[in-house]
C-alpha cells in the first residue's frame, strides 16, 4: 500500500485488515486448529482427563510396584523373562550422550529400534529420525521365590524408564509343570511382550496408557496419531467405479490406469489368462459379468494357482505359476512401491478418501480416544458443532442451568471441584473462542471441519475470531 501523503494522522486506532480468501490448504488444518481451540482442548484433556481401557472401558489408575510384581507373577510365572526399560520413545536425535550415561550406570545391553545393541559400541543414529531405545535390566526365570529379584528389576526399570517397563517372555514353562490355580501363565507364548506402568494400566487387559500430555492428544504427533491413517482420519483407497470402465471389455482395456501404463498389452494379456482359466468371457462388457466373475478379477483368485505364460517379441516364452492377486491389490502394490510421481498421480485419480477403519475417522490412537473429561471423549467434542460444543463446555460447570446438548445428556458428568480448579483458566479460553465463533454466525460449523473446505467468508470470520482471541487492545479491525 502506498504511504499517505501527510505528516501525521491523529485519532485513529491501529488497524488490522482481514481479507476474504480461501483458508489453509493443509489437509490437517481444521476449524479447531486454526482458532487454537484444539490446543486448549488438548491441554484440558492432559490436565484433568481420566484414561480408560480401550478394551473394557474401565477407568485405569496408577499402580504400585508390588501390584505390578503380583501381576507379572500371575501372568508369567515360570517363564524365562527379560525385563526391559523403555528409556526413549519416538524421539529424534543421535542419543550418543544417553548411551554413554547408560554404560556409566552399568547398563550395557538393550535394543535400538527393535534390534539388539551393545551400548559400548552403539549404532550411529540419524538425528532427523525418531528412535526407540530399550535397556535390558535383568534376565531370569520368573518364580515366586525370586520375588525379591523381580521387585528390584521392576523398581530399576520404572526409575530408568520414567514409570514404564516391559516384560518379554523368552521361554514359556514346560507343559508338565504345575502352576497355581487361575494362573494366566499358559496364555502367554514365548516372544510375548507385556507392558506395565506405575502410571496408568488396565489390571484386566494390561493395556498401557501413556503419561497424559498435550502431545498424546495431537493427531499431528506420533504419540497421539492413529498409526493406520497417520492422524488424517481417512485412508486413500481405490474406488472400483473409478478403476473400471464398465462399458469396456477385458480385451479392450477395461482397467483405466493400465491403459496409459508402460506395458498395457502385458496387463491385458494377464487379465485374459485369468479370464481363460475361469471361463470368463473377455469380449463382453465388464458390467455384464457376474458378481463372482467380477470379484475374481478385482480381488484375486485366493489360493488357486493359475498358469501364466507370455511370449516376447523375439519369440522367447516366460512362464509362471501363482495365484492371481487381483486388480485392486496389484494397483495398491504399484502405488506403494513406485518412485514415479507420474505413475502415482495417475493412480491417485482412481482413489477416494474413506474413513479410517481403525479409528473410525477420529484421527487419534486408541489410548488417546479413550480419555474422558466430564464423561466426554475428545473426538466427541471435535465432532460437535460450535454451538453444541459451547453448550457442552458450559454444562461441565455446576452453576450451569441449561444442561448439555441432548446427544450427551446421559453421559456428561459435572466436573468436580479439583478438576474445575485445575482447568478453570483453560475452560475460559475455550469458552471465549467458541462464544465469538458462535456470535459471528459460524455456530453450524463442526470443530473437526477441514479448513480447506471453508468458503472465503467463513475463513475470514474464523481469522477475525483468532485475532480477537489474541486480546489486542485499541485495535480497529477492517
Amino acid at each position: 500500500m502506498k504511504k499517505a501523503d501527510c505528516d501525521g494522522i491523529e485519532g485513529l486506532s491501529p488497524a488490522i485488515s482481514i481479507d476474504q480468501k480461501q483458508g489453509s490448504h493443509n489437509p490437517r488444518s481444521t476449524v479447531a486448529t486454526v482458532t487454537e481451540i484444539q490446543d486448549y482442548l488438548r491441554l484440558l484433556w492432559a490436565r484433568i482427563g481420566k484414561p480408560h481401557c480401550p478394551t473394557c472401558g474401565v477407568e485405569v489408575a496408577r499402580r504400585t510396584v508390588q501390584e505390578i510384581v503380583d501381576d507379572i507373577l500371575w501372568n508369567l510365572e515360570e517363564h524365562t523373562i527379560a525385563v526391559w526399560s523403555p528409556v526413549i520413545r519416538a524421539r529424534k536425535g543421535t542419543h550418543q550422550d544417553l548411551f554413554r550415561q547408560l554404560v556409566e550406570q552399568g547398563f550395557l545391553n538393550g535394543k535400538v529400534n527393535g534390534h539388539d545393541a551393545e551400548f559400548e559400541s552403539p549404532p550411529d543414529l540419524d538425528k532427523n529420525f525418531r528412535h526407540d531405545i530399550d535397556v535390558r535390566i535383568d534376565r531370569f526365570v520368573c518364580r515366586r521365590k525370586s520375588r525379591q529379584r523381580l521387585t528390584e528389576a521392576v523398581e530399576s526399570s520404572l526409575k530408568l524408564g520414567g514409570g514404564a517397563l516391559a516384560i518379554e517372555s523368552l521361554k514359556q514353562p514346560s507343559e508338565n509343570l504345575s502352576l497355581p490355580k487361575g494362573s494366566k501363565s499358559r496364555e502367554h507364548k514365548a516372544g510375548a511382550i507385556i507392558s506395565w506402568s506405575e502410571d496408568f494400566a488396565c489390571p484386566e487387559h494390561g493395556a498401557f496408557m501413556p503419561e497424559l500430555s498435550p502431545r498424546v492428544f495431537s493427531f499431528n504427533s506420533p504419540l497421539g496419531a492413529c498409526s493406520s491413517c497417520q492422524g488424517l482420519g481417512v485412508q486413500r483407497q481405490f474406488n472400483v467405479e473409478l478403476v473400471i470402465d464398465y462399458e469396456m471389455t477385458i480385451s479392450n482395456g477395461c482397467v483405466r490406469p493400465w491403459r496409459r501404463s508402460m506395458s498395457p498389452s502385458w496387463y491385458r494379456r494377464l487379465l485374459e489368462q485369468v479370464a481363460e482359466h475361469y471361463s470368463i468371457p473377455s469380449h463382453v462388457p465388464f458390467k455384464l459379468l457376474s458378481d463372482d466373475e467380477q470379484d475374481i478379477l478385482l480381488h484375486g483368485s485366493g489360493s488357486t494357482v493359475i498358469n501364466f505364460h507370455f511370449e516376447s517379441d523375439n519369440g522367447s516364452v516366460y512362464k509362471m505359476n501363482r495365484p492371481w492377486e487381483g486388480i485392486i491389490p496389484r494397483l495398491e502394490k504399484t502405488y506403494t512401491e513406485t518412485s514415479s510421481d507420474r505413475t502415482r498421480g495417475r493412480l491417485i485419480n482412481c482413489m477416494t478418501d474413506l474413513p479410517c477403519a481403525d479409528c473410525n475417522g477420529e484421527k487419534l490412537n486408541a489410548a488417546a480416544r479413550h480419555v474422558t473429561v466430564g464423561g466426554i471423549r475428545l473426538p466427541e467434542v471435535s465432532s460437535c458443532s460450535i454451538h453444541d460444543s459451547l453448550e457442552l463446555v458450559k454444562a461441565w460447570r455446576p452453576e450451569n442451568e441449561n444442561g448439555p446438548p441432548e446427544m450427551y445428556a446421559d453421559q456428561l458428568e459435572i466436573l468436580d471441584e479439583k478438576s474445575l480448579f485445575i482447568g478453570n483458566e483453560i475452560l475460559k479460553e475455550i469458552e471465549s473462542r467458541l462464544d465469538f465463533l458462535n456470535s459471528v454466525g459460524l455456530d453450524y460449523l463442526t470443530l473437526d471441519r477441514k479448513a480447506n473446505t471453508l468458503s472465503g467468508g467463513e475463513s475470514q470470520r474464523i481469522r477475525l475470531a483468532t485475532q480477537i482471541g489474541s486480546r489486542l487492545t485499541g485495535v480497529m479491525y477492517v
